[in-house]
């Protein structure tokens, strides 16, 4: 099976369980056009669900050990190798750095609710800013940015978190 089609497959079941989550990672900047070949999937599921999540994930695939790391905090990451093919499950996602710890905040309102269940670019405009060398995927998303609306609401929400000042500061521009 291919990654689009280990991606439908498990979007019918975790939605079969009304498990809350959305796709992010290259699968979302693919989705919105960008030039990024998508390797693996990676899903960001509500709390809430995470438990049902990965079970029923390790019922589908086989459970991956993973390295720690210090730029993480997230309550539950998990990974997963599903027909051939890798999957980060993150819930309760939280991101380290200099200024504090950056707490994701979940929100189902910013998740497609048509189609497959795609989560807000602007989630992952700040995401890939707390990820050491996602420079070129930030600046792909700015591209988008320059072309289309951008989710105003969302992003000064995502503002008001802990995060660098110099992200404020690259978020503000989108706010003008």
């Amino acid at each position: 099976m291919n990654l689009q089609g280990v991606l439908a497959y498990i979007v019918k079941a975790l939605q079969q369980e009304q498990i809350r989550f959305g796709i992010g990672g290259s699968l979302l900047l693919a989705h919105h056009g960008l030039p990024v070949t998508p390797r693996d999937i990676d899903l960001v599921v509500a709390l809430e669900d995470a438990e049902r999540a990965v079970l029923l994930l390790s019922e589908m695939g086989t459970v991956v050990e993973q390295d720690e790391t210090s730029l993480y905090e997230t309550e539950v990451f998990q990974e997963f190798m599903i027909e051939g093919i890798d999957l980060d499950l993150m819930s309760g996602l939280q991101v380290r750095h200099d200024e504090g710890v950056f707490v994701y905040p979940f929100a189902e309102q910013s998740i497609d609710s048509v189609g497959p269940p795609f989560m807000a670019l602007v989630d992952w405009y700040v995401i890939y800013q707390l990820i050491p060398g996602r420079d070129q995927k930030v600046t792909m998303i700015e591209d988008v940015f320059t072309k289309q609306e951008v989710d105003r609401k969302r992003l000064e929400q995502l503002r008001s978190l802990v995060l660098p000042q110099a992200v404020k500061k690259r978020i503000n521009q989108w706010l003008k």
